[in-house]
């Protein structure tokens, strides 16, 4: 096959694809949850998909004109995608920035009519193009859900566009004799816009089914940290003795996940995060260590925090999940003194998780606290 028409195919197999990442990303995303990212995503896949379809029409007829257009308009997608997750944020999308990169590189691609520069100016326009899909990874880097399985494809796509981008503008800066040769470059953007728009469409679903939290109602793991070995450090000065650190964990996670899927799972983690948040105390600081694993750090009595684990097994057993999964909610708690490690962060952290393990293994829906 020529490379014409290995270029007409690929181009045949990008206008399907987004065509039916437009119908998914409406039918199944947008008009499932309608909010200001699930419109912009959508756009981004109209935007990819009208324009792949125009680049096509142009390859078919001839038209070098309308292939251009169509190829410039496309880079703009993935800006939109960036806006999406601005928005998510609740951030200013500037989606204006996706529709002005969009006109521009095609207006550009239109009015170069120089071998030479004409291949520069694709090769920069694709960095471009990359600059926001590595943009795309620091908003997903913010985001409280970016660990979760579903956010990966989007996000090793998106770095592999950036170094895709940086690829095509070295190796025609080292060899200017052959910045005007875009055949190889035109097939890697091609198979780079194709498993973009198949990452993305899988991740953005995922995105647009779990709304996101105004405010996260446990604190990154990182942050928390530093927060609570900070409050031990004080504690242990003051000589303060009730302070004591809590593993909180939802039993069978795995089977959990797999039966519920990853839309009914966050339900859970939401649920499970809400009713931990609304027991303890506002003084009580929380982290969240990993999906649907908590640990608190709270200064209270025995008395009081064995009441508070038992309130918060008491509301997650009671908890209606019916609308998500078919078994019954339970979770598992381990539950260290602060003094029995010195007040060492790390230590209470590790004893904490291993007696909440040792609550799972017996049964689950208990606690275990560590003697000192």
């Amino acid at each position: 096959m020529t490379p014409a028409g290995v270029l007409t195919n690929l181009g045949l197999a990008q206008a399907t694809v987004a065509t039916l990442a437009v119908v998914m990303m409406i039918g199944l995303g947008f008009l499932h949850r309608p909010s200001r990212d699930a419109l912009l995503w959508s756009l981004a896949f109209i935007l990819a998909m009208s324009s792949t379809w125009t680049s096509v029409a142009g390859a078919a007829v001839g038209d070098e004109t309308l292939r251009r257009v169509g190829l410039g308009l496309m880079l703009g997608a993935p800006a939109l995608v960036w806006s999406g997750f601005r928005a998510r944020r609740g951030v200013r999308a500037l989606p204006w920035v996706g529709g002005l990169q969009a006109l521009c590189t095609a207006g550009t691609f239109l009015v170069i009519t120089d071998a030479v520069g004409y291949g520069l100016a694709f090769r920069l326009a694709f960095l471009g193009a990359a600059t926001f899909a590595g943009l795309t990874i620091l908003e997903l880097r913010r985001t409280t859900d970016f660990r979760e399985r579903l956010a990966l494809p989007l996000l090793v796509v998106s770095a592999g566009f950036v170094a895709l981008g940086l690829a095509v503008v070295l190796a025609g800066l080292a060899a200017p004799a052959a910045v005007a040769d875009l055949e190889l470059a035109r097939t890697l953007n091609g198979l780079a816009m194709l498993v973009y728009i198949m990452c993305a469409t899988v991740s953005l679903l995922f995105f647009t089914s779990v709304p996101p939290r105004a405010t996260p109602t446990a604190r990154g793991w990182a942050l928390f940290t530093v927060t609570a070995e900070d409050r031990l450090c004080r504690a242990r000065r003051a000589g303060e003795t009730q302070w004591a650190v809590l593993s909180l964990r939802l039993d069978d996670p795995v089977h959990l996940r797999t039966a519920a899927g990853e839309n009914g799972w966050s339900h859970i983690v939401s649920a499970f995060e809400d009713i931990v948040t609304d027991v303890f105390p506002p003084d009580a600081d929380i982290g969240r260590r990993r999906s649907g694993h908590l640990v608190v750090l709270v200064a209270r009595p025995d008395a009081v925090v064995r009441e508070l684990v038992r309130t918060v097994l008491n509301r997650l057993t009671e908890l209606d999940a019916t609308m998500w999964i078919t078994v019954q909610l339970s979770g598992s708690v381990g539950w260290v003194p602060a003094g029995v490690a010195d007040f060492d962060f790390e230590a209470l952290v590790e004893r904490a998780d291993a007696a909440a393990a040792s609550a799972r293994r017996l049964g689950g829906d208990r606690w275990e606290r560590v003697r000192g």
